[in-house]
C-alpha cells in the first residue's frame, strides 16, 4: 500500500482511495449508461462499464478487507432520465453489492438525476450529497462552494490524467489522483474516474482548465503532487506540477 496522506491509501494499479478512519473504500465516476447515451446519438461501443466496476470493487475489497464502500458521484451518466440500460445495470449492480454484503453511500453527483428510483430499492444504500467526519468533506466536486479551513476535501468530477511526452514529442497518458493544497490551509484529493469512457482529462497549470470549483479558484497548482496508475504495475508517486511543467502537455 502506499499512503497518499494521513490514512488515506491505495493498492496495487486500483483507481479507488481507502481511507482508514472510517475503514471505507471511495470510487468516483462509474458512469453506468454511457454506452447507451452513445448509442442514442449513433454511436455504438462495448457494454464495459459495468463490468469495469464490479472487477475494480471486488479487487478493492479483497486489498483493503472492508465492507464499507462510498461511490462518490456520477455513478450513472445520462443527465435528463433514466435509461433502460442504466436502469438494468444498475439493479444489477446494487444487488451484487447488497448480497456480497456491502454497506453503501452514494454521494450524489450532477448525472445522479433520478438514481434514487433505483437505490430506493436497496436497504443497504444510503443516498446523501456529502459525508462529513472531523476535518474529512467527501462531495463529488461539481458544487460551487468556499472551502473551509483546514479541511481534507476528496472530490471526482475532473477524471485527471497526466500527459506526459518525451523530447522527440511521444506522449503517454495515465489516470492519476491528485493532491493539492488549497489557500486556506486545507487540501483536496482528486480520484480517477473508474469508467473506462471516461478515462481523463489533462492535468495542467492552468486553473481555467478544471470543472470543479475548489481547483478552479482555490487550489495552488504549482504544488499539486500526481500519483500516477500504471496499469499492471502500480502507483506511482510524482513531483509537483512546478517540476513537471516542461513534460505535461
Amino acid at each position: 500500500m502506499l499512503e497518499l496522506t494521513e490514512g488515506i491509501y491505495v493498492a496495487e494499479d486500483l483507481p479507488v482511495i481507502y481511507i482508514k478512519k472510517i475503514n471505507a473504500i471511495v470510487m468516483s465516476d462509474i458512469h453506468i449508461g454511457y454506452e447507451e447515451d452513445m448509442a442514442r446519438k449513433g454511436i455504438f461501443i462495448p457494454k464495459i462499464q459495468l463490468k469495469r466496476f464490479l472487477n475494480i470493487y471486488k479487487r478493492a475489497i479483497e486489498a483493503f478487507h472492508t465492507n464499507k464502500v462510498i461511490l462518490n458521484g456520477d455513478v450513472k451518466h445520462i443527465f435528463e432520465t433514466l435509461g433502460r440500460q442504466e436502469r438494468e445495470e444498475l439493479n444489477e449492480m446494487f444487488k451484487e453489492l447488497k448480497e456480497d454484503g456491502i454497506d453503501v453511500k452514494l454521494v450524489k453527483g450532477n448525472h445522479d438525476n433520478f438514481i434514487s428510483k433505483v437505490t430506493s430499492k436497496f436497504d443497504n444504500i444510503e443516498l446523501v450529497n456529502e459525508i462529513r467526519d472531523d476535518n474529512l468533506i467527501i462531495i463529488h466536486g461539481h458544487q460551487e462552494i468556499v472551502p473551509e479551513e483546514n479541511k481534507l476535501y476528496i472530490i471526482g468530477h475532473e477524471h485527471p490524467r497526466i500527459s506526459i511526452r518525451d523530447k522527440l514529442g511521444f506522449s503517454r497518458k495515465f489516470q492519476s489522483f491528485l493532491l493539492v493544497p488549497l489557500r486556506n490551509n486545507s487540501q483536496v484529493l482528486v480520484l480517477p474516474s473508474v469508467g473506462t469512457y471516461q478515462a481523463g482529462n489533462d492535468v495542467s497549470l492552468i486553473h481555467s482548465n478544471y470543472m470543479s470549483t475548489l481547483m478552479r479558484d482555490f487550489s495552488i497548482l504549482e504544488e499539486a503532487k500526481p500519483f500516477i496508475i500504471i496499469e499492471g504495475q502500480g502507483i506511482m508517486e510524482f513531483p509537483q506540477l512546478k517540476h513537471l511543467k516542461d513534460l505535461i502537455l
